[in-house]
This record gives structure tokens, sequence and C-alpha cells, in this order.
């Protein structure tokens, strides 16, 4: 089954393009899909999803108790600007992300790191267009920040879904994408609303015209209205329904009032079935300035009654593939003449447009289920990161003391422990009794939802046993790259691990004493602890952080603390977790460390190996201590980076006494 998450402006009215995606996810595959839907702001606490679809709790919550909208936008810009933070709040990994429109969510939508990740273009892109403005106006520098942003997000997404030919247009001549692109129809369900069209409704004595959508700028019913005014200047026996509410109700009501329409034009409000007013129409009107596609018009025709419209959204389409109505500018009299054209020849007999399931809600769940699924698998295949080829044996931390160590194998023990899984690969020569445990350092780029075992392939080289680790802090959320085995609240996932591990080597009758830890960077530190756990274990650690607080990537310790603690300020009671000087005074124990340097990488020198040596001049509690070999190199081209494979493998020999 596939986690999707569906992150979305607002899912409280239940109508528009709210409803759409409800129809839409309500009717998709229960048993391929566990689907939740993260909606930006709450308005209502209507329920317009079946109860199969968890709905996440929204960043701004207008319905919440004592609800402080000042405070509440803050927090949220404050989301916006912080991919990290906003991470957090992901608790759960989904298998693909769709972002139901540009802009804020599908910046979100981008932030969250691993799965794959899917863009759908509900709405008109057109206001991005900054060109078309004054260069010297504050709308213009506004509008192109704006653009310049929704630009940079969209490189994130591996498809892209439109609703229409209007936003692929749109998407191709505004930000030149026109790969990975896919439409799929707004759609309607066609056989619900032929039933609903047949229920009675008090219809005017005039010939009715409809249009549908909030009372708003956007919607430019004024427009309506002034050709109303036109119209009425030759005949009187129309009526124009406005069918919705909004902030220019007000405005729109008074221009009916001085200019004499209310005998022709009413405004009936939010209209719970609109549909028996659209079938006995003489046509729908949509006057709108801009649309992503525009379902009214989709279902005017789908009841067989003509659109008169501005060009946008699907309007061209239907009218070209349909022959359905008449293409307008901003003009009122230009919609004057359309209107009366309707006026002139409506008998109540409609010939009927035979609309085929191109925009049938049945089309748009199947074109939806395929999209997700073709681009799980092809992000799936495209990944950096894919699942190592090795048997894998899983068993719970009770029941390790029952599981035998395979000899002669290569192969992945999983140990559950808590639910988290601590993963190691292991390869128990039979012909050796010498052992080299090897930890991980940075993961490129994050998005770690497999074992990751680098330098797995020494397994095959070395003539000792070996035994690769994989450290479970990276599993928190895929914006980690490093973890530094800190673990979540009070469980410390690297003390955890050691632990186990220790256990295993136990069970591979191998002694501590004949046992080398091997890291470089953060698995350099990851060894040094561990060998705190492992006493008699010797440790090699290669450029390694020795007090991660100084590390200079400061937002990789940010990542790792935001995800570790669920209460940030805990992070300073757990010191020991940071800095190996504590560590040590934590547990009264220093193992025997040969720590490799090389004098050409200053973010060793300086913020590691020099602060380290300073602290450990001020230990007091230090009850078994064994001795730290500090050996330089100078290498310049290779600052950071660890020794040689060759040397590093000859130098754990000779330590474990097989040069």
């Amino acid at each position: 089954m596939k986690k999707l998450l569906f992150i979305t402006w607002s899912v409280s009215y239940g109508y528009g393009t709210e409803k759409s995606l409800a129809d839409v996810l309500n009717r998709m595959s229960k048993t391929q899909y566990d689907i939740s839907v993260l909606p930006l702001f709450k308005n209502s606490n209507n329920s317009i999803f079946n109860d199969n679809i968890k709905v996440l709790k929204p960043l701004i919550d207008y319905t919440a108790e004592n609800f402080d909208e000042q405070k509440a936008l803050k927090d949220y810009y404050e989301l916006l600007a912080s991919p990290m933070r906003f991470n957090k709040l992901i608790s759960e990994k989904y298998d693909c992300i769709i972002a139901c429109s540009h802009n804020a969510p599908s910046y979100f939508a981008s932030y969250i790191k691993g799965g794959a990740k899917i863009l759908w273009i509900r709405g008109d892109m057109r206001e991005l267009d900054y060109k078309k403005l004054d260069e010297n106006s504050n709308q213009y520098k506004q509008v192109k920040q704006e653009y310049e942003m929704q630009a940079n997000v969209l490189k994130s997404f591996d498809a892209i879904a439109v609703i229409s030919d209007v936003v692929q247009q749109t998407l191709s001549e505004l930000f030149g994408i026109t790969e990975n692109v896919v439409k799929i129809s707004n759609s309607v369900d066609g056989e619900k609303i032929k039933l609903l069209s047949q229920q009675k409704t008090d219809l005017p004595d005039k010939i009715l015209f409809t249009t549908l959508g909030r009372l708003d700028y956007n919607k430019n019913q004024i427009l309506l209205l002034k050709a109303a005014k036109e119209i009425k200047k030759r005949r009187g026996d129309f009526m124009i329904y406005l069918l919705g509410d909004g902030d220019d109700r007000a405005k729109l009501e008074k221009y009916i009032a001085e200019n004499d329409l209310g005998e022709n034009v009413k405004i009936l409000g939010f209209i719970e079935n609109p549909y028996p007013y659209i079938k006995n129409s003489a046509a729908t009107v949509l006057t709108s300035l801009s649309e992503g596609f525009s379902l009214a018009l989709v279902e005017s025709v789908m009841l067989d009654t003509p659109i008169i419209s501005t060009d946008v959204g699907v309007a061209r389409e239907l009218i070209k593939r349909y022959n359905c109505g008449k293409l307008i500018s901003y003009n009122e009299r230009e919609l004057a003449l359309a209107m009366t054209a309707y006026l002139d020849k409506y008998d109540g007999v409609k010939a009927g447009f035979a609309v085929g399931g191109e925009y049938d809600i049945k089309t748009e769940v199947r074109r939806t289920e395929e999209l997700i699924d073709r681009t799980v698998k092809t992000a799936a295949m495209n990944t950096k990161m894919k699942k190592l080829p090795y048997p894998e044996v899983t068993v719970d931390e009770h029941d390790l003391d029952d599981h035998e160590i395979q000899r002669d194998y290569l192969y992945v023990l999983r140990v559950l422990k808590d639910g988290v899984p601590y993963e190691y690969l292991i390869n128990r020569r039979s012909d050796n009794d010498k052992l080299i445990v090897f930890n991980n350092g940075a993961v490129a780029e994050g998005n770690v939802s497999v074992p990751v075992f680098q330098r797995h392939s020494w397994a095959n080289i070395l003539k000792t046993s070996s035994v690769f680790c994989t450290d479970p802090t990276l599993y928190l959320n895929g914006f980690l790259q490093i973890g530094w085995g800190v673990g979540k609240n009070e469980d410390y996932y690297l003390e955890n691990s050691s632990l186990i591990l220790k256990k295993i080597i136990e069970k591979m009758g191998i002694s501590l004493e004949n046992t080398a830890i091997y890291g470089t960077s953060a698995g350099g530190y990851l060894s040094i602890i561990m060998g705190i756990y492992l006493k008699g274990a010797k440790v090699v650690a290669d450029n390694a952080q020795l007090d991660v607080r100084n590390w200079i990537f400061k937002d990789a310790l940010d990542s790792v603390i935001t995800f570790a603690f669920d209460n940030i300020g805990d992070a300073l009671n757990h010191m020991e977790r940071f800095d190996i000087i504590d560590a040590f005074e934590k547990h009264h124990y220093v193992p025997k460390i040969y720590m490799h340097v090389n004098l050409c990488s200053p973010a060793d020198n300086s913020t590691q190996l020099a602060p380290f040596l300073k602290a450990a001049e001020k230990m007091t509690s230090i009850e078994e201590y064994n001795d730290i070999e500090v050996i330089l190199h100078f290498e310049p081209t290779k600052g950071h980076n660890g020794i040689d494979m060759d040397k590093a493998i000859l130098f754990l020999y000779r330590i474990l006494g097989e040069a």
C-alpha cells in the first residue's frame, strides 16, 4: 500500500477546488493507497472526505478556540521560511507527496525529504507573469520574487499534472517546462449532476442565464451586470441568476439597484444544488479574469447548456471540441450581443453536446492513480540510494539470543528494539577470529530510507571478519544527512546499537580485544563512542568530529537537534551525545584510540583536534585510561577526506596483529 500525502490550501467549504479534490480522493482505491491530507488553512469544521482519509492538523486553524490570527500568521510565515521546522511537523514518511496547487502548497511539498513528488496545478499561473507589470512598481518586484521562488521549486517535482491546455501553455511559456507534464482534466460526476438537475425548483418566467462562483474581483461579475444593462435598453424578457457569495456582493447589489436591474438580475447566494438552474438556462456565463479550469463550464456542457465565457480555463477547449458556446473579450457590448443571440433562438429545447469521458470523474481518478503509481516507480528507479542486494534477517531484540550468526555468508541482521531498526551487515569468516567494525560518515543528500553501509565492498577484500553499522538516527526524517547516533529524546540510539553489537560479537565468538572499530568524520565520532561501550576494542578514527557542537556545518547539528528532540532544550541534558570528552567523563573510561588527522584540514585541526586536546587537560573523573595516539598526516589534496583504502586496511591489520 502506498502512503500518500496531499498538501492543499484548505478542506473546509466543500465546493470549488476543494470539492474537486475530495471527489477524486474519496474514489481512490482504499486497498492500494493510504491517504493523508495536510490543509494549510481550516475555516470551518465541515468534513468533505471519507473516513479512510486522514486530515492532518492545519497550519492555521481559524476555528480554534481563542484563535490569535496575528500569532498564527507569524508561525505560518516562519514555517514557510524554514524547511527544517516544517519537516519536523511531518512525523511519517510518504511514498509520494502531492502539492495540490502552485505557490505555498508546492513550497511546503518541496521541503519534504524523501518520496516521489508531484505538483498538481489546479489554478492559473499567469498571475506570476511579472514582465507584464511596470518595472518600477512594488508589484513588479513582489511578483518577480514569487516567480523566481516558484521557478526554483518546480525543479523539485518528479512530475507535474495540469488541469487544462491553458495551464499547460502557461507552464511552458512562463517557466519553459514541457517534460514530465501530464494533463488530467478536472471532472464531474455526470450521472450525479444529471440526477440533481431534475430536482423541482422555482424558475423565473423569463429566459434564464446563470453564473456560478464567488462574488469577487477575479470572477468579474460586474461585467455581466453591465451587459445586462445594455440588453435591457432593448428588451426585458431575461433573468440572470448569480449563484454564489463573496466580498463583492454589496458592490454588485448597489449596481443592480442604481441601474434598475432588480427585475432582471438576482443574487441567490450559495446554492447547494445549482444544477436545475443550469439545466434550464439559455446559457451559463463566465466573466472571470483568470481560471485554471472552471468546473461550472464543464457541468453546464454536460447538462447540454451552452456557455458564454472569457478565454480562461477550459472554455476554449470545450467550445472547440463540442461547438458548445462562444468566447468573448472583456467588453459588455460584446457580451450583451452574445447573450441576445441566445435569447433570440432559445425555445427550451436542448440539442445536446455528447460530452465524452474526458471530464468524467472516473477518468480523472484513473489517470491520477496511474500518474502516482508511475511517478513512485520512476522515482524509486532514479534514486541515488538503492537497497543493497544482500539477504536480510529481522529479529526482535528479545529473540537475539536464539539467533545463530551465520558464517561465510554476507547478510544484513536487523534487530528491532522498541520499534527502532538497528541494522548490521555481517561477514563472519570461519578462518579468522579478528573483527573490524565500520561506522558511517555523512550520507550525501540524506533521504535515507534503506540501510546505508558505507565501504560495504570491503567485506569481500578483508581477510578478517567484518560488521558494518547503520545509524538509525538517519531515519528520523529524510532531511538528515548525518546523525552522530543521537537518537530520539531519551532513547540514545548509539548506546543501543553498541550494546546490541556487543551481543552480536559475543555470538560471533570473537573477543573485544581482537576487535577494531573504524570510521571517518562522523563515522569516526561514532567509532570512538562505540569504543566506550565495547571495552577492550581498539578505535581508529580518521578526521573525526570530537565535539559536534564545533562542527563547521552548523545546519547539520541544528537539523539533528530539531528532529532528535521534541523539546530542543532537552539536548542540553545529553551533552555526552555531542562531545567525546563528556562521554569519557560520564563513563569514566577512555578506549585505545588511534586518531588520524590531516594537518591540511582546518575543519579538523582548529575546530576539533585543538579544542579536544585543550578540554582533555581538564578531565578529572577517568578511572580507566588507554592511550590516545594522534597520527598527523600532511596531505594538501585530501582536506577532510580520510586516508586511502589500502593504507586504512594495512593500519587496521597492524593494530589487530594481522600485518
